[in-house]
C-alpha cells in the first residue's frame, strides 16, 4: 500500500518542511519515539519494582524551570505568529507556495515547538523514577503520546495554519504556569507548599483550552476554504477527548477529596 511507503508521505508533505529530519520519509521516526515512549515506561516501572523511590527534587526543579522559560517563550512567540489574533479570522487553507521571509519564520517556530513536546517526556521519567506511578494515568501518557503525533499531521499538511499559533498560544500559556506549580511543589518547602492551593485551577485552565480549542474547530468547519477534512475533525475530535479526560480527572481529584488530601498530594 502507498500509505506505508516513504514516497507518499514526501510526496503529500507540505514542500517546505518536506527535508526537515523529522517530516521526511514519513511518521517513522515519530513512531519510534512515540512508541520507544511507551515501552520507557513500561520497563521503567517494571525497573524501578524492587527499588526505593529517587530523591531529585534539584534536577526536578531545574527541569520545572526550564519548561516555564520555554514556554513563556513561546507564549510571547504565539502573539507574532497570529499577528496579535488576527489571522485566526482568515479560514483559507494557506498556500503552500508561501516562501516569505516571515512565512519562512512560522514554520521553523512551529517545528522547534513540535520538537519542544518531545521534552515533555522527562516529566514522566521523574515520575517513575520517584515511584509515583499512581500519577502515570491514562490522561497523562494519552496527552505526551498524542500531541507529537497529532503535531507532527498537521504540519505535514500545513505549518502555517493559523489554529496552530492559537493551540501554541493556549498550551503555552497553560504549561507555564502548570511547571511554575511543579517547580515550586519540588523544593519540598512547607512554607511553600501552604501557597499551592491553586492546583486544581490548573484543571480548569486545560479545561477552558480545550473548550476554546474545539470551539474553533466547529467554526472553521463552517467558514473554512478548502482545509482538509482530517485535519477539521481531527482538532474537534482532539478537543472532545480532552475534555472529557481531564473533566473526569477534576471531578474525580477534586470533588471528592478533602483539602487536606489535596495539600498532600502534590506532583
Amino acid at each position: 500500500m502507498q500509505l506505508f511507503t516513504a514516497h507518499y508521505w514526501n510526496n503529500y508533505c507540505d514542500k517546505r518542511v518536506v527535508n526537515n529530519w523529522l517530516m521526511h520519509d514519513g511518521p517513522y521516526k515519530l513512531l519510534l519515539i512515540s512508541f520507544s515512549y511507551l515501552l520507557a515506561i513500561r520497563f521503567g516501572i517494571e525497573w524501578m519494582r524492587y527499588r526505593k523511590p529517587f530523591t531529585i527534587r534539584l534536577p526536578m526543579f531545574m527541569f520545572n524551570v526550564l519548561l516555564v522559560a520555554i514556554n513563556l517563550y513561546f507564549f510571547y512567540a504565539s502573539f507574532w505568529w497570529t499577528n496579535n489574533g488576527q489571522d485566526l479570522f482568515n479560514f483559507q487553507f494557506p498556500s503552500a507556495n508561501d516562501y516569505s521571509e516571515r512565512t519562512q519564520q512560522i514554520i521553523n517556530l512551529y517545528y522547534y515547538y513540535q520538537i519542544s513536546k518531545f521534552i515533555d517526556y522527562i516529566d514522566t521519567v521523574f515520575l517513575v523514577l520517584r515511584k509515583k506511578n499512581d500519577h502515570i494515568t491514562v490522561l497523562h501518557v494519552y496527552h505526551h503520546f498524542s500531541v507529537p503525533i497529532v503535531g507532527w499531521l498537521a504540519n505535514w499538511m500545513s505549518p502555517t495554519m493559523p489554529v496552530l499559533g492559537l493551540f501554541a498560544m493556549l498550551n503555552s500559556f497553560c504549561h507555564t504556569v502548570m511547571y511554575t506549580y511543579y517547580a515550586l511543589a519540588a523544593l519540598g518547602n512547607h512554607r511553600i507548599r501552604s501557597y499551592l492551593w491553586w492546583k486544581r485551577y490548573i484543571t480548569c485552565l486545560q479545561l477552558i483550552q480545550f473548550f476554546i480549542l474545539g470551539s474553533y474547530g466547529f467554526y472553521l468547519n463552517f467558514q473554512h476554504y478548502n482545509y482538509p477534512q482530517l485535519f477539521r475533525w481531527l482538532l474537534i475530535t482532539q478537543a472532545i477527548i480532552y475534555l472529557i479526560m481531564f473533566g473526569n480527572f477534576y471531578k474525580h481529584s477534586y470533588n471528592y477529596q478533602s483539602s487536606d488530601q489535596l495539600n498532600g498530594k502534590i506532583h
